[in-house]
């Protein structure tokens, strides 16, 4: 019932609380435009990311993506990308990104589990730095709790871990780039809207894990 999904929210919120010590936060909006009686849709997303849980501006990314279904299963999407960095603290030294990418995301069950495996690979035109490629492979696992699934009202275990390797001829750009991994709850407030709270931990090269907060909102739009 909702109290008992409300508890279940606060309840995840302040274990990952007492786990992220001065976590980041990042407020995300994914939406996808579905082009009725069509293969066609467009994906459009923006992120703000803070340094802190609040206050301190790390990153605002928007990304938009024409995509076409192949198969049931199976998605390309071409788009773009624009992200605007600040360092942490003050001063804050911003620079800019436009940002190039391709991608296929495979989708299939197992069981009552839904995986999706998205590869992606970027063109990344950084401001002040050499261009550089990257390549992502995520893995997406989501697990409802109950019998409503993935339609309105239902809640479930939303889960990824997504992989980051350069991809460059500059000795100073490592392999490695960095690897996320995610846990959190998911509630579908209606079929085509879902909420998600959860916690990420990500490692960026050689530095020590950092801890992130995050809140998101996936909105499917049909014309």
């Amino acid at each position: 019932n909702m109290k008992m999904q409300i508890l279940l929210f606060i309840s995840l919120l302040s274990s990952m609380s007492v786990v992220a010590q001065s976590p980041g936060g990042w407020l995300i909006y994914f939406g996808n435009s579905v082009l009725k009686d069509s293969s066609w849709s467009i994906h459009h997303e923006i992120q703000s990311r803070d340094h802190q849980l609040i206050g301190d501006h790390n990153q605002t990314l928007a990304r938009v993506g024409l995509q076409y279904k192949i198969k049931p299963y199976l998605q390309a999407t071409m788009g773009y990308a624009f992200i605007h960095t600040e360092s942490e603290g003050s001063p804050n030294r911003p620079f800019q990104e436009h940002r190039i990418y391709q991608e296929a995301m495979l989708s299939h069950s197992v069981s009552k589990a839904k995986l999706r495996h998205r590869f992606r690979l970027e063109e990344r035109f950084i401001e002040n730095q050499d261009f550089r490629g990257r390549v992502r492979y995520c893995l997406f696992v989501d697990v409802p709790f109950t019998s409503k699934g993935m339609k309105r009202g239902g809640t479930y275990l939303a889960s990824y871990n997504e992989l980051f390797i350069n991809v460059s001829d500059k000795e100073n750009i490592k392999l490695f780039d960095r690897n996320r991994l995610y846990a959190g709850l998911g509630w579908k407030v209606y079929d085509q809207v879902g909420l998600q709270l959860g916690y990420m931990r990500q490692h960026i090269g050689k530095q020590a894990g950092g801890n992130h907060l995050l809140a998101s909102i996936h909105h499917t739009m049909k014309w």
